[in-house]
């Protein structure tokens, strides 16, 4: 059997990126291919075991623009955390996360994660992150909509993401990210239930859920000016006035009511100044 061999070089290598696409299929049934045509986030760095030309352990941490409290804090996520079933119980992934830890330390004082497995993350200092729902009742639309549903298999749709996500605001001046679009349209293209639509009027796209149903879920909005909620929702034509706002709502819409407690999954270690406050992240992101 080959010997281990620890690299961090492979992030962007056409090796590199098979052997992640590899590991991450066999572990979580996940298919991060459409990213070579949807883009791929420059500030991946990755941390890996390497047997040879497989791929059997890995860590990856990417750069996060967060808004907190009106200030921009650079941050790293991380992402990609998978070992192969037969090399557990062998601390590869500890050594990952010390490497990942100590190279986010040097360069950042916040990072963030998502997962379903909260346990595996407290040992390296990462805390749980309540979050809220908001809920509103939108205005009844008084003009004809004005949309249009994209398709991220269309290259002139996916280059319109693009191009606002590069003139993007935060969504809130209280908790938001803009982040690099690529888990934004894997998200988007690994669910088929969420709508990604342009609304040319505001120079904006939405990504939203239930458009047939009596509540509407408000998931992110990409755009240089922010639009209102009415706004969002005259242009999508939603006239049953119900809508779930997955944001930080002071922005979008400041009357929108607090909603039930949540626990979607985000993990912070480091700095954070809004323990208290009730907030909400995107979860356009996987």
């Amino acid at each position: 059997m080959a010997a281990l061999q620890f690299r961090s070089d492979y992030a962007h290598t056409d090796e590199g990126r098979k052997g992640l696409k590899a590991l991450i299929g066999d572990i979580f049934a996940v298919d991060i291919t459409p990213l070579d045509r949807l883009g791929h986030d420059p500030s991946v760095i990755a941390f890996g075991w390497w047997q040879g030309d497989r791929l059997v352990a890995n860590v990856s941490l990417y750069a996060r623009q967060l808004w907190l409290k009106g200030e921009c804090v650079q941050a790293f996520g991380v992402q990609s955390v998978a070992v192969r079933p037969e090399w557990r119980g062998r601390g590869l992934f500890r050594s990952l996360m010390q490497h990942a830890l100590a190279y986010a330390d040097r360069h950042a004082e916040l990072m963030i994660l998502t997962t379903g497995t909260p346990d595996l993350y407290r040992p390296f200092g990462f805390h749980s992150l309540k979050e809220h729902r908001f809920h509103a009742k939108a205005a009844i639309p008084s003009r004809p909509p004005c949309n249009r549903q994209l398709s991220l298999a269309d290259p002139a749709d996916v280059t319109l993401v693009q191009s606002l996500f590069a003139r993007r605001s935060p969504t809130s001046a209280i908790a938001a990210a803009t982040d690099h679009p690529a888990l934004f349209m894997l998200k988007a293209w690994l669910t088929p239930e969420i709508a990604v639509m342009h609304l040319p009027e505001h120079d904006a796209v939405v990504a939203v859920d239930g458009l047939d149903q009596d509540t509407l879920m408000l998931l992110d909005v990409v755009a240089a000016k922010i639009p209102t909620l009415d706004a969002i929702v005259a242009a999508l034509g939603f006239a049953r006035q119900s809508v779930d706002i997955r944001l930080t709502p002071d922005i979008i819409c400041p009357s929108a009511k607090r909603g039930e407690t949540v626990e979607n999954g985000h993990m912070l270690r480091g700095l954070f100044p809004l323990q208290q406050d009730a907030i909400i992240f995107t979860q356009m992101h996987i």
